[in-house]
């Protein structure tokens, strides 16, 4: 069975990463990436569980991971009802019939582990703004299925501070922080979690690229020197042709032009005077 999700709003932002990193020692929730550090040492064992109505049967599908480690399984679940030890994400089918399910699962998959083989990789999402807006988790698993294909599962965790409850309620409803947002080719898992550990204050913005747009200053220095640059040349064509003009009688306004030292000089003289006053003498001159 191949269960297909509908689009997530996920797919509207520009996601944009920025640097992946390899870990041999597991993703155990503590991260380091572009130079961001992410703490999910507080998060706990989640479960996730959607309804597929349009297989015959209905089936359900559960998809849990433990962000820190191995998944704990309650020892009331049977062995054919769990993925193998140290499996670190997993998704067990059940078929529903009259409202109730099946004895065992359909299908279970380890889509992740924690063997040493399966390095996670990391990569800092950013908005348009480039601001921090979480983190991409890539997990390897094992292979599965007749064609064994190596599982691969994408967790994106969103920078979210207004989650309340990040504890999943029994049928994975509710204000779950978990949700499913696709398993593609039999292969890859995407799910998507919200929660204010994957924000971080203050976090440090790559460099822009240099190739990248100009703020209004530039512009508007570009411009005035283009208009300036424009008046010169267009005054200096028409001083020659209209009146014969050579050397500095070229320019526009040369007699302004030529006097501007002077009258610069002049205007702070009688600035400092002005400063300075008259003298001593509480404003009364001799008669």
């Amino acid at each position: 069975m191949r269960p297909h999700a509908s689009l997530s709003l996920l797919s509207t932002l520009l996601l944009l990463p920025i640097s992946i990193l390899a870990d041999s020692t597991g993703f155990t929730g503590e991260v380091e990436s572009d130079g961001v550090k992410f703490n999910f040492k507080e998060l706990k064992q989640h479960s996730v569980v959607v309804e597929f109505k349009e297989t015959n049967p209905m089936h359900k599908t559960t998809y849990t991971i433990n962000p820190l480690g191995k998944i704990e399984w309650d020892k009331d679940t049977h062995k054919d009802d769990q993925c193998p030890d140290g499996t670190q994400v997993c998704m067990v089918t059940r078929a529903w019939h009259d409202d109730k399910p099946d004895e065992h699962a359909a299908s279970v998959i380890a889509t992740a582990d924690i063997s040493e083989e399966s390095k996670p990789e990391y990569s800092t999402m950013r908005d348009a703004d480039r601001k921090l807006i979480g983190l991409n988790v890539t997990l390897h698993g094992p292979a599965q299925g007749e064609k064994k294909k190596k599982q691969v599962t994408i967790i994106h965790f969103l920078c979210d501070k207004m989650t309340g409850n990040e504890e999943p309620d029994k049928d994975g409803k509710g204000e779950n922080a978990l949700s499913f947002i696709s398993y593609e080719d039999d292969q890859v898992l995407t799910l998507e979690w919200k929660t204010g550990h994957a924000c971080e204050e203050g976090a440090p913005l790559p460099p822009t690229d240099s190739n990248g747009s100009w703020g209004f200053f530039t512009w508007f220095i570009l411009i005035a020197f283009m208009a300036v640059a424009a008046y010169l040349i267009f005054g200096s064509w028409l001083n020659y042709n209209k009146y014969g003009a050579r050397g500095w009688d070229l320019l526009p306004h040369s007699d302004t032009l030529r006097d501007l030292p002077y009258l610069i000089k002049d205007f702070l003289r009688r600035a400092v005077n002005t400063f300075q006053g008259t003298g001593g003498r509480g404003g009364y001159s001799a008669i």
